[in-house]
């Protein structure tokens, strides 16, 4: 009986958790270096993975910007985390074994900083149950890299009825040495809508963000569907992350739009109009030369006159023959024409009463 009552309690009893593998714990992923420009941007990413045997909980990963460092280069982003220009602070629940995360972190130079080494950058992850990690990487403040975009239209004329969906396309074309991040604001412009991306890599909401390799080119495509019939200037801008553009003023594509409806097309300025469908103006037709003379005369140049065109000439009527206006004539015809009417009244009367008094006899 006793064996088996202890035999069942053992059953009963909960199996040993398997044993965690020798360091086991929270792991930091840290870059080994990290550069900071006055733009920002960069590829800082930290991280950790849970090597433990069980569920880690309340997992708090921390990154401060410590000493001359925070002087010298602020935390422009960091994520999904809470953050400040100094510190960021990630937090999650809950992470099983061999799980974790991790963030990209956009350090960003302040004005005037001096370039080269910055500082370090100090990361600490908690969570319940487990030793703390800490840990450190330096880094160095470095001008920004410099970049060449340019944005070409593919069609400097669109000819369209109201009602019409367009195609538009432009081509980024990036002739540095450096690869540069595009931001290409959604296509703008009065009068369409139905505005699409026709092969954005990556939607951002109100722009498609474009890797564009250096010395590389990435074309853009979208439609757009005509609404009325005097449309502003459809354009799309762009702007470059991470790097110096040389040049800017070569960033603004812009499409000049012609609707046969009005026969009036827009200018290279969005909102106006001119009139491109004008009818030609007549030429002038040459006359023939003259015959050459002999002799000294030959030196004379002929020149052909052309006879002007008769103009039309406005005539006035002459008024002399009218006879003038008579406020007594008017008086006297108005009395004519009432004695008149008062005559034929009064027979009508007459002829009334004599009918009545024919009809009593």
């Amino acid at each position: 009986m006793t064996v088996a009552f202890g035999a069942a309690l053992g059953l009963a009893a909960g199996l040993p958790a398997a044993a965690a593998p020798t360091g086991a714990g929270i792991k930091l992923d840290l870059p080994a270096a990290a550069g900071a420009t006055a733009l920002g941007g960069g590829d800082n990413v930290v991280g950790l993975t849970n090597t433990t045997g069980h569920d880690l909980s309340k997992v708090v990963l921390q990154v401060r910007l410590t000493g001359g460092l925070a002087q010298r280069v602020e935390l422009a982003s960091a994520d999904w985390c809470d953050h400040t220009k100094t510190t960021a602070t990630c937090k999650v629940d809950r992470i099983s074994p061999g799980q974790g995360f991790t963030i990209r972190l956009d350090l960003r130079a302040r004005e005037k900083a001096p370039l080269g080494a910055g500082g370090t950058v100090s990361v600490s992850a908690r969570a319940v149950g487990t030793t703390a990690a800490v840990g450190t990487f330096g880094v160095a403040v470095s001008p920004p890299p410099y970049t060449d975009v340019a944005a070409i239209v593919e069609q400097p004329r669109v000819d369209l009825h109201t009602g019409d969906t367009a195609t538009f396309g432009v081509l980024y074309r990036n002739t540095a040495a450096v690869p540069a991040r595009l931001r290409v604001a959604d296509p703008v412009a009065a009068g369409f809508d139905d505005v699409t991306w026709l092969d954005c890599p990556e939607d951002d909401g109100d722009a498609c963000l474009v890797q564009l390799p250096a010395g590389e080119s990435r074309r853009l495509a979208f439609t757009m569907r005509l609404t009325g019939p005097t449309p502003a200037e459809p354009h799309v801008a762009m702007t470059v992350e991470g790097a110096y553009d040389r040049i800017v003023t070569d960033n603004l594509a812009v499409y000049m739009v012609c609707v046969y409806d009005t026969g009036r097309c827009t200018r290279h300025l969005p909102g106006t109009r001119s009139d491109v469908f004008a009818p030609p103006a007549p030429r002038a037709v040459p006359a023939d030369p003259a015959p050459a003379a002999d002799g000294p005369d030959a030196e004379n140049q002929a020149v052909a006159l052309t006879q002007p065109e008769h103009m039309p000439v406005a005539v006035q009527e002459d008024l002399a023959d009218e006879e003038p206006y008579s406020f007594l004539d008017e008086v006297t015809g108005i009395l004519m024409y009432s004695l008149l009417a008062l005559l034929i009244v009064g027979t009508s009367i007459a002829l009334a009463l004599r009918k009545r008094a024919a009809d009593r006899a």
